[in-house]
């Protein structure tokens, strides 16, 4: 026996019964569901698990998998030094050599696999703490991203008990979501709609995956669509506009974040259907959206004039509107312009 070190043994029966310890999920799960900040509720499902075992310090967190960090939202006893060990790369690691955001299983000292005082957070940040059990559950929500942590400990040996362990692991979900303080697939499904994909832009312009969405080719970090959508995002500012990938046609959407959002904007596309409008179409609108006359946009297009004009005519015709005033209004609000046009001197 190693001096200081606990004597684990198998988790001894205590005061609390299964009863008890489903009453504390219920309330832990309405307090989940209730509309107050993050950390409001944070706080009280300690308070609430303190109900459960008998805390010396615990700790509920998020993990933001854009920017791979973690965030408090409530916290009781641990001092700065052991929070900084429990927020490490190195924990972070440590729980993934264990399953843990695979899993969304809660593990005590005593359930290490090995000999407990072998792994390095116990025997080097939690025993020097005063801290004698615990308990650390990564949170996962019900369509499994990993959004936060959970870490207890207690200085008695006996607690957490299997009863308290359990009765945890049926909070994973709910905690999960409670620790997804972006709501990020929240946030998203309702920007973006079903059948929606995006990436998002740094404030460096370097696309990021997002959780839960899927991307598509076009948005390549290297592709053009994303150099159109940088200008937009580099202004913080909204735009729509389509694009082409050969027999498709996309809605681009250029939304900016803002907030606490660790992106710069979020790019979307959606397939749509351009209607009766041809491509050439579509180009001629663009231009004339902005502002170039019918022998600007023949120079920029490389066809005549009266050329232009024909098709001028047959949008007028096809979008059912008076004069080409008309047809760029609802070419905008539409959001029937092109992000870019081929041949055309980069004016847009």
């Amino acid at each position: 026996m190693h001096a200081g070190r606990p004597d684990w043994h198998p988790a001894r029966m205590d005061t609390l019964n299964v009863a008890t310890a489903l009453k504390t999920v219920a309330r832990v799960g309405a307090i989940t569901a209730q509309d107050e900040t993050p950390e409001a509720r944070a706080e009280q499902v300690l308070e609430e698990l303190s109900r459960l075992i008998p805390l010396d310090a615990a700790e509920l967190c998020t993990f933001d998998p854009i920017t791979g960090s973690s965030q408090m939202l409530a916290s009781t006893g641990y001092t700065d030094d052991v929070l900084d060990h429990l927020h490490s790369d190195r924990f972070h690691e440590l729980m993934i050599s264990l399953s843990l955001p695979d899993t969304g299983r809660p593990v005590r000292m005593q359930d290490l696999p090995g000999d407990p005082y072998d792994n390095w957070a116990v025997s080097d940040v939690l025993l020097p703490a005063g801290f004698s059990e615990g308990l650390t559950m990564c949170l996962r929500t019900a369509d499994g991203r990993f959004t936060g942590v959970l870490n207890l400990s207690t200085t008695s040996k006996a607690h957490p008990s299997d009863i308290a362990r359990d009765a945890i692991a049926h909070l994973c979900s709910a905690l999960g979501t409670l620790a997804d303080t972006s709501q990020a697939s929240r946030w998203l499904a309702m920007l973006l709609g079903s059948g929606s994909m995006a990436v998002g832009l740094d404030d460096a312009g370097v696309a990021v995956s997002l959780p839960g969405i899927a991307s598509h080719p076009l948005l390549n970090q290297d592709g053009e669509l994303l150099s159109v959508a940088r200008r937009s995002s580099a202004l913080g500012s909204w735009d729509s506009f389509m694009w082409p990938d050969e027999d498709d046609w996309f809605r681009v959407r250029v939304v900016p974040c803002r907030g606490d959002q660790p992106l710069s904007s979020v790019v979307s596309l959606d397939s749509v259907d351009i209607g009766p409008l041809s491509r050439r179409e579509l180009e001629v609108l663009t231009l004339a959206a902005d502002g170039l006359s019918n022998a600007e946009i023949g120079e920029a297009l490389i066809i005549g004039s009266r050329t232009v004009a024909t098709h001028v005519e047959h949008i007028l015709d096809k979008l059912a509107v008076p004069n080409r005033a008309a047809a760029v209004a609802a070419a905008l609000r539409a959001s029937l312009v092109l992000g870019r046009v081929e041949r055309y001197d980069g004016r847009r």
